[in-house]
C-alpha cells in the first residue's frame, strides 16, 4: 500500500507544476517570446527525461528490443488519439496544433480536389505536380439552399466545380441540374466574358471555385496547362459560345484577343472584356455589393461604409474568435488564407475564404454569439468593421436600415440561426422580430445571451490529458527506483504547457473557475496513473516493463515532436535550439 500511495504522490509532485503555470497565466500574460522559449526548455527537459531515464536504462540491460516495440506502439497510439481529439476541437489548445490540423485538413481537402478535376476534362491527364499546384488554389464556398452563385451578365472571375449538393443553371432556353464534380462556367472563364446563365443551389452545397488570379499566380509554374489553355482558346467550341452569346464582341476583337495567347501572355489570361484597374478602396467597394446586408445600397452609402473600415496584418494562428465570444466586428478578406471552422471543429466542416468573402458578419448583425473559429492559416490581411461604427451608420442612414432589414427578412438569416445557432423556428423567428424592429429604429440589434457547443474546451482538456498520461506510467511502475532527474524534467515540461494552454483557454473565454477545475482534474489522474502503474508494472518482467517505458518514451518524443517544438518555434524563432539545450543541460544536472 506505501509503494501506491508513494508513487500517487510522485505523479502529483510531477503534475503540480500545472497549477503554477496555471496560476502564471492568471496573474502575468507572457509575450510570445517568452513563451516560446519556456516551451523549449520544457520540451528539453522532457528530451533528458527520455534519453537519459527511459531509453538509457533499457539499452544497457539489453532491452532495447522490448523498448523499441513498445516505443513504436506508443507512438501510434498517441498519434491515433491525438488525431481523434483534435479533430473534435483539441486542436485549439496550441498555436501549433492548429496549424498542423489546418496543414492536415488543407492536404485531405486537396486530395479531394484533385480527385474531381481528374473527372473533368479540362484538367485530365495533366502531370500531378501541376495538378497539385492548380488544386491548392482552390477554395470552398458554401451555398445554402436557395441561395445564388452568380447571376446572368456578372463577370465571370471563377471557374467552378460542384463538390457537394445540387446547383441548378438557368439561360432563357435551358435550365441545367449539375451534379458532383460537374465544372460550370469555364468557356466564361477562359474567354473573361461576362455569366450567360445564373446559377442557384438548389439544397445546401459546396462548390470549389478558383478564382483568376488564383490562377495566374500558379500558371507560371504548369507548362501543360497553360498550353491547354492556349489551345482551348482557339477551340471552335469556345469562338462559337461568344459569337453566339456575345454578338457585341467584333471579329477584330476576338482576333486580337486569340493573337494575345499566341505570346507569352497566356499567364496573364488576357480577358476579351478588360476590367479598368482599381484602386484597393475600390476594390473594396466592389467586395460590399456582394455582402448580404450592403446589396443593392447606393455607392455613396457603399463609400461610407468602406471609409469607415480599416486594414490589419496577421500571422499563422492567429484567431480571430471564437465560439461563445460575442461579435464586436465583422471582417472582409483582403489577401492571404483564412480558415472558419465550426464548434466541433471538424475536418469536414470547415471552409478556407479568399479575397473578397467576409466573416463574421452573421454574428455581428444579428446579435448572436459566434458558433465557430477564425483562424488564419498564413499570413493574412482582412478588412475591419466594427460593430459601433456600424451602429452609427444604421442610426443616420436610412438606406442602409432598409438594406439590413431586407437581409435580416432573408431566409439566409433564418438558415443560420436554426442551423448554425441551433434555434428552434419559434425561437429564430422571434430573434429576427426583434432584430428587424430594432434596426427600423436605427439600432443595432441587442447582442442575445445563448449558449455554445462545448466540445471544443472538452477537447482541448482531453488532449491535455492526453499529453500528460504517459509519463504518469512510468513514474508508477519506477517509483522505487525513480530518479529525481526525470521527476524534474516531467515537473519542467508541465509549466510552460499548463502556461500556454491556461492563455489559449483564457482567450477562449473560459472560466478561470473551470480552467482549475480542468487542470486539477489533469493533475488528479496523473497521480492515479503513477499509481496504477506502480500496481500493475513495479513487478513486471524486464521486457514488460521494458515495454511500458517504450509505450511512455513514444508517446513522450511524439509529444515533444509534434507540439512542443513546433509550438515553441511557431512563438520565438530561431532561439528555440539554445532554450532545449539548457533545459537539457539542466535536467541532466538534477541526475548527476
Amino acid at each position: 500500500m506505501g509503494d501506491v500511495v508513494g508513487a500517487f504522490g510522485l505523479g502529483v509532485l510531477s503534475a503540480v507544476s500545472l497549477a503554477l503555470g496555471a496560476l502564471t497565466a492568471k496573474l502575468w500574460r507572457p509575450t510570445n517570446f517568452i513563451l516560446g522559449l519556456l516551451t523549449a526548455f520544457g520540451a528539453g527537459a522532457l528530451l533528458s527525461a527520455v534519453t537519459i531515464d527511459i531509453v538509457a536504462p533499457s539499452v544497457d540491460h539489453g532491452d532495447f528490443g522490448w523498448l523499441a516495440g513498445g516505443a513504436i506502439v506508443g507512438g501510434l497510439a498517441f498519434e491515433g488519439l491525438n488525431r481523434i481529439i483534435n479533430a473534435r476541437g483539441g486542436f485549439l489548445r496550441k498555436a501549433s496544433t492548429s496549424i498542423t490540423f489546418l496543414r492536415d485538413r488543407e492536404y485531405r481537402r486537396r486530395r479531394g480536389v484533385l480527385d474531381g478535376l481528374e473527372r473533368i476534362h479540362l484538367f485530365d491527364g495533366l502531370p500531378d505536380r501541376e495538378l497539385d499546384a492548380i488544386a491548392q488554389a482552390f477554395r470552398t464556398a458554401r451555398i445554402d439552399s436557395g441561395d445564388t452563385l452568380y447571376h446572368s451578365g456578372d463577370p465571370c472571375d471563377h471557374l467552378n466545380v460542384l463538390a457537394r449538393g445540387e446547383v441548378t443553371l438557368t439561360t432563357p432556353a435551358e435550365t441545367i441540374s449539375l451534379h458532383p464534380y460537374q465544372g460550370f462556367g469555364h468557356l466564361a472563364f477562359v474567354s473573361g466574358t461576362q455569366h450567360r446563365s445564373t446559377a442557384v443551389a438548389e439544397r445546401d452545397s459546396e462548390v470549389l471555385r478558383l478564382s483568376r488570379d488564383r490562377l495566374r499566380s500558379v500558371l507560371e509554374s504548369c507548362p501543360e496547362f497553360a498550353e491547354r489553355v492556349r489551345q482551348r482558346v482557339h477551340s471552335e467550341g469556345l469562338l462559337t459560345y461568344i459569337r453566339t452569346y456575345h454578338p457585341e464582341i467584333s471579329e477584330t476583337e476576338i482576333a486580337a484577343w486569340t493573337a494575345r495567347y499566341e505570346s507569352d501572355e497566356v499567364k496573364r489570361l488576357p480577358q476579351l472584356v478588360d476590367i479598368a484597374a482599381t484602386t484597393p478602396a475600390e476594390h473594396l467597394i466592389d467586395h460590399l455589393t456582394n455582402v448580404g446586408p450592403f446589396r443593392g445600397s447606393p455607392h455613396h452609402v457603399l463609400h461610407t461604409v468602406a471609409n469607415l473600415m480599416f486594414r490589419e496584418e496577421h500571422g499563422a494562428g492567429y484567431v480571430f474568435f471564437r465560439p461563445g465570444e460575442v461579435s464586436d466586428r465583422m471582417y472582409v478578406m483582403a489577401d492571404g488564407d483564412v480558415a472558419v471552422i465550426d464548434a466541433t471543429g471538424e475536418a469536414d466542416a470547415s471552409v478556407v475564404l479568399e479575397a473578397g468573402e467576409e466573416f463574421g458578419l452573421l454574428s455581428c448583425f444579428t446579435g448572436m454569439r459566434h458558433t465557430s473559429t477564425a483562424i488564419s492559416r498564413g499570413m493574412s490581411e482582412v478588412w475591419v468593421l466594427r460593430r459601433s461604427d456600424l451602429a452609427k451608420l444604421i442610426r443616420e442612414n436610412p438606406a442602409l436600415r432598409s438594406a439590413v432589414a431586407t437581409f435580416l427578412h432573408s431566409h439566409h438569416v433564418a438558415h443560420y440561426l436554426e442551423r448554425d445557432q441551433s434555434l428552434a423556428p419559434d425561437r429564430a423567428s422571434d430573434i429576427k422580430r426583434r432584430a428587424l424592429t430594432a434596426v427600423r429604429h436605427g439600432k443595432l440589434p441587442q447582442i442575445v445571451a445563448t449558449s455554445v457547443s462545448q466540445g471544443a474546451p472538452i477537447a482541448i482538456w482531453l488532449g491535455l490529458l492526453l499529453d500528460a498520461i504517459p509519463e504518469s506510467l512510468v513514474i508508477g511502475a519506477t517509483a522505487d527506483t525513480i530518479r529525481w532527474s526525470f521527476i524534474a524534467g516531467i515537473f519542467l515540461s508541465n509549466y510552460p504547457e499548463a502556461l500556454a494552454s491556461s492563455v489559449g483557454m483564457r482567450e477562449q473565454t473560459i472560466a478561470w473557475r473551470t480552467i482549475v477545475t480542468l487542470w486539477g482534474t489533469v493533475i488528479l489522474v496523473t497521480g492515479l496513473g503513477a499509481a496504477l502503474g506502480s500496481v500493475l508494472f513495479q513487478k513486471a518482467a524486464e521486457a514488460a516493463f521494458a515495454v511500458v517505458e517504450g509505450l511512455a518514451a513514444g508517446a513522450m518524443l511524439t509529444v515533444i515532436t509534434q507540439t512542443m517544438m513546433p509550438e515553441a518555434l511557431h512563438r520565438s524563432g530561431g532561439f528555440v535550439g539554445l532554450a532545449a539545450l539548457a533545459g537539457f543541460l539542466f535536467t541532466t544536472l538534477v541526475g548527476v
